[in-house]
């Protein structure tokens, strides 16, 4: 997806790893080793943010532009130094994987985000397919596609479903999220609900969500570990580019409920326009 914007102070959350190009303003990042600062006024800057386990505040100084591409978990490689483990909540600079001759100057500010898009997809299957290694596991994939869809998965069910021992589970998820099936599931619940009190979620799941915590205080206790506020504060923020980051994990909720055959999968009218379009 591509994304233009003002300056402003807000914050990242995807619980995959992605790439971002930034094309243009100057950012502040704060991640797990540290702040980072770049200025995309000067160069298009390519990073590769590891899964997050809570919110990356970020500062951006002046009108910014970004393109960002999500992995599924796992499609990052359980080894090396892009593995999910070793880039939990950190950044790692892109840059010297791409080619000098294909940064930022085929980016055009009067160009379309269409047409950014179809840029960086070219430039992207070029490189990552050279560098992958593997695609995510069958199990992976399926494990992905339960957690979006169902907060009360059993995971011993759901071992005894792939012929696999909880130890075999435990280990396939933890290369490819960097964190426990449990946590996994933890922070799926939490992105959920801050997706509804930010009003990017399916309205009528809102109530759902809320049920799928002991009491508010409960709610309030997780919502304050991953995002650092109370749930009122958190509905009160603009937020613009963490709605982004919240919005895409609900479309990616609707691909996985349609992938597994659940009907009547609700959504937006198609006269509303989503955040990632402005």
């Amino acid at each position: 997806m591509a994304h233009k914007g003002s300056g402003q102070t807000c914050a990242f959350f995807l619980e995959n790893a992605a790439i971002r190009v930034l094309l243009k303003g100057k950012w502040r990042l704060e991640a797990a080793d540290g702040t980072h600062q770049f200025d995309a006024d000067k160069k298009s800057r390519i990073l590769f943010f590891g899964p997050q386990t809570r919110i990356m505040p970020i500062a951006v100084e002046g009108p910014f532009r970004f393109i960002q591409m999500q992995f599924h978990p796992g499609a990052n490689g359980s080894h090396g130094e892009l593995s999910a483990t070793a880039t939990l909540d950190r950044i790692v600079d892109f840059d010297h994987v791409i080619p000098p001759d294909r940064h930022g100057k085929y980016f055009n500010e009067d160009d379309s985000r269409g047409h950014w898009l179809d840029i960086f997809e070219n430039v992207a299957r070029n490189v990552l397919n050279a560098l992958a290694d593997a695609t995510p596991s069958p199990l992976v994939i399926d494990f992905e596609r339960r957690v979006l869809t169902d907060h009360t998965l059993d995971l011993d069910a759901f071992a005894d479903e792939h012929a696999i021992s909880r130890r075999t589970l435990e280990r396939a998820v933890h290369n490819a999220y960097g964190i426990s099936p449990k946590a996994v599931l933890r922070r799926a619940r939490v992105l959920d609900m801050a997706a509804a009190l930010l009003g990017v979620a399916i309205p009528e799941e809102e109530a759902e969500f809320r049920l799928r915590f002991f009491d508010q205080a409960h709610m309030t206790k997780q919502i304050r570990k991953y995002f650092g506020m109370s749930p009122g504060m958190l509905a009160a923020c603009e937020a613009h580019l963490l709605r982004i980051d919240l919005e895409i994990r609900q479309m990616r909720r609707v691909a996985a409920m349609k992938a597994l055959g659940m009907a009547d999968v609700p959504w937006r009218s198609p006269d509303e326009h989503p955040a990632s379009d402005r």
